[in-house]
């Protein structure tokens, strides 16, 4: 990846400061944290374990497992049935845990930017933050959309947690159809808080699969909030994984242009490279 493979815009963008990442599961992964459908495994294997669900039950799970629409169904009926389970394995996996960040962390936090939005659980974007600049981020949930709205307007940089802070309360993680309609449709503050930046900010979604869940519910959401438009949006997305039909649907319905790197090694080394080339062309002031 080179500065010639990324949109001037882009790059402009970010240089002007109208640039805000992104951020999904994708760039967990190399610190110790799963994806999507690997957390929604994980969940299925403590069921497992517990002896008053069926077996039965389980084995429709590992059958829906395999359907990406299936996720939230199967994430909110996995926390019903865990019960109090639930709420121990989550805070095993993403409270208690100790991950570290990445380099693709402090690259994008060492990239000119006002914000980060972050669709994760995890802390590990305050990590390199902290790492970085010695001191930690201010860093909001959808609840503390007046504090959040506050910095944007200010331009004083935050990170959004756009689904909840593990860290901070496992409760306050949205997992579920039902958390998103809460979420999304009872939080006015939040829900304007997004409008703004997506009306004004030129997204830039990085380590974002098109089968999560999460980014798809989010992007319908804006879809009718602003049908798409305002300023051009980026998604980075494997070659290996991109489809035309889909890149065509995403640019149309959501003003999202399609960005592909190689990574047929699977060490998503040509992902790094394409932050680098950014912060390289738009580093920090």
């Amino acid at each position: 990846m080179t500065k010639a493979d990324l949109p001037k815009e882009l790059i402009d963008n970010f240089k002007d400061n109208l640039g805000v990442f992104f951020v999904g599961a994708g760039l967990s992964i190399a610190a110790g944290y799963p994806t999507w459908d690997g957390l929604i495994g994980e969940l299925i294997a403590e069921a497992d374990k517990i002896s008053w669900i069926p077996k039965g039950k389980i084995a429709e799970y590992k059958k829906l497992i395999g359907d990406s629409s299936k996720f939230l169904f199967l994430a909110e009926e996995l926390r019903v049935e865990l019960g109090s389970h639930f709420t121990k394995y989550m805070e095993q996996r993403f409270q208690f845990s100790a991950h570290n960040h990445t380099k693709n962390h402090e690259l994008i936090v060492t990239t000119e930017s006002s914000l980060v939005v972050t669709i994760n659980y995890d802390d590990l974007i305050e990590q390199a933050y902290n790492k970085v600049y010695g001191k930690y981020p201010n860093a909001f949930i959808y609840s503390q959309a007046r504090e959040a709205a506050n910095n944007f307007w200010k331009d004083r940089f935050f990170i959004l947690k756009a689904h909840g802070d593990a860290k901070r309360d496992i409760d306050t993680l949205i997992l579920s159809q039902k958390d998103y309609r809460k979420t999304l449709y009872r939080e006015a503050g939040y829900r304007s808080l997004l409008q703004s930046i997506f009306t004004t900010k030129s997204i830039f979604f990085v380590g974002v699969s098109l089968n999560d869940p999460e980014f798809n519910q989010l992007l319908d959401f804006l879809h009718d909030s602003y049908h798409g438009g305002g300023p051009t949006h980026y998604l980075l997305i494997e070659k290996q994984k991109s489809m035309e039909t889909i890149s065509r649907r995403y640019f149309d319905d959501f003003n999202i242009q399609t960005i592909t790197y190689d990574n047929a090694k699977g060490d998503y080394a040509e992902l790094t490279k394409t932050l680098e080339v950014l912060n390289s062309e738009s580093p920090r002031k």
